[in-house]
């Protein structure tokens, strides 16, 4: 099977809507990287301006780089996903005529997997403060560690999110508006036992 990174779609995005205003509360807006579920999540507003895209996409283009996503993605990828992502009821509002919408919801992904093949990946590494950061380029992944999961991010680099072949052809199959994907590579290691 094939994976790929999941990214926004810029290239089509001209008129969609994008939340560059967003009422989190108190909360940290890295709450939605570590794969951990989330008990305390409070009210949460998203603004636009219509006037700046007025296409509801089903992948919002958010400040904070959440995956905002509506209920069609939730019903339509629910069987696939199953228990692999959490679901946070957002509001999702026109800042100029007050159009509320609540069809939006965060998803908060579960697997954190360590899939990250570095001897196949493009990374730098560099250092910041006597600590050694690795900013990767262009993804490999292990296929023992992301076997049967179709959405996930990366132990130790938790920003991308990764998802399965099953998982994009639902997406575009049924046409949902938002989303782009970049293949990654997959190191299908196979063992010999003589």
């Amino acid at each position: 099977m094939k994976y790929y990174k999941l990214v926004y779609d810029y290239e089509n995005d001209d008129n969609y809507i994008n939340c560059s205003i967003g009422n989190i509360g108190n909360m940290n807006e890295y709450i939605t990287s570590n794969g951990t579920m989330i008990n305390d999540w409070g009210n949460v507003v998203f603004e636009y301006i219509e006037e700046e895209g007025s296409v509801l996409s089903d992948y919002v283009a958010n400040v904070y780089r959440w995956l905002i996503v509506t209920n069609k993605f939730r019903s339509l990828t629910e069987k696939v996903l199953l228990n692999e992502v959490q679901y946070l009821q957002i509001k999702v509002v026109d800042v100029v005529n007050k159009t509320e919408n609540s069809t939006y919801q965060v998803a908060n992904i579960l697997n954190v997997v360590d899939a990250l093949d570095l001897e196949n990946s493009k990374y730098d590494v560099f250092e910041l403060d006597d600590e050694k950061i690795l900013t990767v380029e262009k993804y490999a992944l292990k296929e023992s560690q992301i076997k049967g999961h179709h959405i996930f991010k990366l132990k130790d680099d938790t920003i991308p999110i990764f998802v399965s072949e099953n998982l994009k052809n639902i997406i575009e199959l049924e046409k949902m508006l938002g989303f782009a994907f970049l293949e990654v590579y997959v190191n299908y290691l196979i063992m010999f036992i003589h």
